[in-house]
């Protein structure tokens, strides 16, 4: 893990791609983006979240849409980060809850059960697998992504209520569409693969923002870590990915951002390569999750992919 120093170097060198290739974030924090002295407490408050990274209770993270930092269920099982403060008023009350829960389960006194109501339970707030922080940027949110890799760190989707909704739809589907050929759907090889290969491609909008026509936040997390080295698992417990068995690619900011600029991440003309490098990456097609508009961009090039590891 880095020091502060040289990691406030690391960044420092970067400032420029990352302002440019995030000038909306100008738009939503106003002149501060561009300011010297709240930029230095930008980085300080990544700087923080990525050394708490290594102190993750489960040595996993979880990666998902907004509502998951927001679940009840998922604060009480996995935490979250917080290592500057709570993002979310709905989460401080989801932190709230569970230490309640905690306190009622283990029959304490609640102050008492918040600070520590159980050795085998992760605390509710401070390093658990859920990012909620204040200070947000593209910094900070990458010093989860690196600060994990760098701790060889599990990382695993976590779906919405409507999400999970469509994945029973795909089960059932692919189960009526194999019952053709045998009597138990679910024990062929095939179903889980099918599963999630149509789950991915009904669900596009959890990578793309269609209403704004940009990338989600799980697009830069996964991209990032297919740069890494990561391996996808798709299993009928979820989605995960794990680091590589021998060496990865060194975790390191300039790796992050060049290579997501090379993608041209953050122009409007990028869906089609980045729906590309998240096809490749999570089905081992690169044609799979593409766009139908964007079919005209991909003419011509090879489909690609790598063995996807389905268990």
């Amino acid at each position: 893990m880095l020091e502060w120093r040289e990691f406030k170097r690391e960044i420092d060198a970067l400032l420029t791609i990352y302002r440019q290739d995030n000038a909306w974030v100008g738009q939503w924090k106003g002149t501060s983006w561009k300011q010297e002295y709240y930029m230095h407490h930008y980085i300080r408050a990544a700087y923080l979240l990525y050394r708490a990274t290594a102190r993750n209770e489960l040595r996993y993270v979880l990666l998902g849409g907004t509502g998951i930092r927001k679940s009840r269920e998922y604060i009480l099982h996995f935490g979250v980060t917080a290592a500057n403060g709570i993002q979310d008023a709905e989460t401080v009350e989801g932190v709230g809850h569970a230490d309640r829960f905690r306190a009622a389960e283990a029959g304490l006194p609640r102050a008492q059960a918040a600070v520590n109501p159980d050795d085998r339970v992760i605390p509710a707030q401070g390093f658990g697998s859920i990012l909620s922080e204040q200070r947000w940027t593209p910094i900070l949110n990458d010093a989860l992504i690196i600060g994990s890799a760098t701790a060889r760190h599990e990382f695993m989707l976590a779906f919405e209520p409507h999400e999970l909704g469509i994945l029973r739809e795909c089960q059932f589907s692919i189960q009526d569409q194999l019952r053709k050929r045998t009597p138990n759907p679910t024990q062929d090889d095939a179903y889980w693969p099918m599963v999630w290969n149509r789950f991915f491609r009904f669900n596009k909008n959890m990578f793309w923002d269609a209403r704004w026509n940009i990338p989600r936040v799980l697009a830069r997390e996964l991209i990032g870590l297919a740069r890494f080295g990561y391996q996808v698992r798709l299993t009928p417990l979820g989605v995960g990915f794990r680091p590589p068995v021998n060496e990865m690619p060194d975790p390191t900011f300039a790796a992050y951002v060049r290579g997501l600029r090379n993608i041209r991440f953050h122009e409007p003309g990028g869906r089609a390569r980045i729906m590309e490098e998240l096809s490749t990456f999570l089905l081992g097609d690169s044609h799979a999750l593409c766009f139908r508009e964007d079919e005209h961009l991909l003419a011509g090039r090879p489909n690609v992919g790598h063995p996807t590891q389905f268990m």
